[in-house]
């Protein structure tokens, strides 16, 4: 039977769930870390029994905590919520007025879930969540209200759903209006941005129709994508309007992201597999050369990092690759501290 109290939620926890967190923790090479992911298993369950009987979808083998490697290295207990993100679910035992949050799970988390384990782990509570933490210590009274939790789920939910960005038709010339092209975004930032390649004049004894006709061999029939990449880059510089160089987008970042001076750049390219070339860099704008320190780039499938990259000192860009088929959708993400940006793209 569950029952309420004061805005929280007592969950009965079953004879199988309690066994499989034993199983889990039955894993682990010490007493304490045994306990640890006995709890986290535990409180997970709980969330993810709430959010079934609020009709919202969950993804436990997605999850983190449902992978052996993660639950032996880390300390963490999330929930995968499928088209959203992940939702940490923190266990705490009856008495304690403070929840401890792990740094590894202070950031990519959609929010925090605190839940009370009984004494004779038979049954949770949730007490509360918060969207986002940014100290060690969570104090149990900041938590706001569960029924703040499924609105703030339904608000991420409703962001999700609100655009795809459609790659297969820019292939077709067609694009969003905050998509520029690079030369128009660029015009009057220049220094920063730089593309690989050297001066033409090493191919002097070249005709350019002939040297651009190589890369474009090159590109149609190379199996290394770094290879690859590097002749489109080459031809965007002799040849930009060539089909093969295939086709490249920037959006100005600098209003969404901190007031940071920051574009995002996509180019896609046709593979001869019918598979597309994906290539996602992230420049400094303005009067800044370098990007600032600890910005990250992204690359997001079902919820789950796939790719990603960091800025350090004096980068000039960042960048990401890899291939998609049609249809497949991705997220790619680009986070400076707590501010952070999420565009949707399907192929």
């Amino acid at each position: 039977m569950l029952y309420s109290t004061n805005s929280t939620i007592a969950i009965p926890i079953s004879p199988a769930n309690r066994q499989l967190a034993r199983q889990f923790a039955e894993e682990q090479p010490t007493q304490a870390k045994a306990m640890q992911v006995y709890l986290n298993t535990l409180a997970v369950q709980v969330v993810n029994v709430y959010l079934q009987m609020m009709d919202i979808p969950t993804n436990l083998e997605a999850s983190d905590s449902w992978h052996y490697g993660d639950r032996l290295c880390t300390d963490v207990a999330d929930l995968s919520i499928p088209g959203i993100g992940s939702l940490e679910c923190r266990p705490i035992q009856a008495g304690e007025s403070q929840c401890l949050i792990p740094p590894e799970v202070r950031e990519n988390r959609i929010g925090y879930v605190v839940v009370q384990i009984d004494d004779d782990h038979r049954s949770g509570k949730i007490l509360g969540f918060v969207p986002k933490v940014e100290a060690r210590i969570l104090p149990i009274n900041q938590l706001q209200s569960l029924d703040a939790l499924l609105i703030h789920l339904q608000e991420l939910s409703n962001v999700k759903e609100r655009h795809f960005v459609k790659l297969s038709q820019w292939f077709n010339n067609i694009f969003e209006t905050n998509w520029q092209m690079v030369e128009e975004l660029f015009a009057n930032n220049a220094p920063a941005v730089v593309f690989l390649g050297e001066s033409s004049q090493e191919n002097s004894n070249l005709a350019a129709a002939e040297l651009s006709a190589e890369i474009v061999h090159l590109i149609q029939t190379t199996d290394d994508e770094e290879t690859r990449w590097k002749a489109a880059e080459r031809l965007w510089t002799i040849d930009p309007g060539n089909p093969a160089s295939g086709v490249r987008r920037v959006m100005d970042l600098g209003v969404q992201l901190a007031g940071k001076a920051i574009a995002l750049m996509v180019a896609v390219l046709r593979k001869p597999n019918q598979t597309v070339a994906i290539l996602l860099r992230v420049y400094p704008m303005g009067n800044e050369r370098y990007l600032p320190p600890g910005l990250r780039l992204a690359g997001l499938q079902n919820d789950q990092f796939f790719l990603e990259t960091e800025s350090r000192d004096r980068d000039d860009y960042i960048q990401l690759k890899f291939c998609a088929e049609s249809g497949e959708q991705f997220q790619v993400r680009v986070s400076l501290g707590n501010a952070s940006i999420t565009e949707s793209f399907v192929v």
